[in-house]
């Protein structure tokens, strides 16, 4: 690998690019273990830092996957595909607007400074967007890393401390938007009454290459499930069952260290909430799995959520 050092464009995302290329010319296939971060990092002299981003962006995008002692190894490479064809869609639009743009008259230079201050604008727009994401279980709290756009302020709320804190309340209300699981729709409507900020349902799916890891790993192996409710842990194991993946689980909630020492080298991986890792991680069974569950947005809930932002911030300004 080279990497243009003239360009302007930071290392770590054409280090990026560069292995997402690997991938869609079958050069790398699934199942393939990249190099350490270290060699790789000495070969294209930049520093361990750049090639660790690189990595941690990939595979929080689902196209790497990293297990603990083993290495970081190319996923399913449909996803990868599948990203490259929406981006070719995208850009086929981009080409027929610059056409158009030619034709009534105006340069490609004319038509790239249109695209950057109109793109510098939305993006200014929703830099000052504030969404309240209201839910149930405390676990969710800290799994809300959605590509909403740049710099749209996420504030997720436990509905309990909605009901309950005149603070949460006035916390709310100065909130642009408010969005929550469809099956709380009905409710939050309710508490929000009086507050008159849209408010909008979305349905969460488990993460691709969370399901991915597990499946990999669930064939005879028995897994340790962390998590701090009751109500959480049986959302796990009924996505788990949609997705055709029917593990033995010894399910812990809320567990202190003397139960996880106790129950984790029984097991043959562990599957927890996100923020629980830390707890989890200091008593992990060297060279065990560690996988957090992440659920997301499906696709139809995003493009309906970004789409609700751009509009109402449009009706703003």
């Amino acid at each position: 690998m080279e990497l243009d050092r003239k360009s302007g464009v930071p290392y770590y995302i054409q280090l990026k690019e560069q292995i997402r290329r690997r991938i869609t010319q079958g050069i790398w296939p699934a199942g393939t273990k990249l190099p350490p971060e270290r060699e790789l990092a000495k070969s294209i002299a930049v520093s361990r830092n750049t090639v660790s981003q690189a990595y941690k962006e990939l595979e929080g995008e689902g196209v790497l996957s990293s297990a603990r002692g083993k290495g970081t190894f190319v996923e399913d490479t449909a996803l990868i595909m599948q990203q490259e064809s929406r981006k070719e869609k995208v850009l086929r639009i981009v080409d027929l607007a610059m056409e158009e743009a030619v034709g009534l008259g105006f340069s490609i230079d004319d038509f790239v400074s249109f695209v950057h201050v109109r793109g510098m604008e939305k993006k200014d727009q929703l830099s000052r967007m504030k969404v309240a994401y209201l839910v149930s279980n405390p676990e969710q709290l800290a799994d809300v890393n959605w590509n909403l756009g740049p710099g749209v302020n996420l504030f997720p709320l436990l509905l309990s401390e909605l009901q309950e804190s005149l603070r949460a309340q006035e916390c709310i209300s100065g909130m642009d938007m408010a969005i929550t699981g469809v099956s709380r729709l009905a409710e939050v409507k309710i508490l929000l009454g009086k507050q008159h900020i849209p408010i909008l349902g979305i349905s969460l799916q488990p993460r691709l290459d969370t399901i991915v890891r597990i499946a990999k790993l669930s064939i005879g192996r028995e897994f340790a499930l962390v998590c701090e409710s009751n109500q959480y842990a049986e959302k796990i194991k009924l996505a788990l069952r949609q997705a055709g993946i029917y593990p033995a689980f010894r399910t812990l909630i809320q567990p202190n260290e003397t139960n996880l020492r106790e129950v984790l080298p029984q097991c043959g991986a562990v599957i927890l909430a996100p923020r629980l890792r830390f707890r989890v991680e200091k008593v992990l069974p060297e060279n065990m799995e560690c996988i957090e569950f992440h659920f997301e947005p499906d696709a139809g809930s995003l493009n309906l959520l970004r789409g609700a932002l751009l509009e109402l911030k449009g009706e703003k300004f």
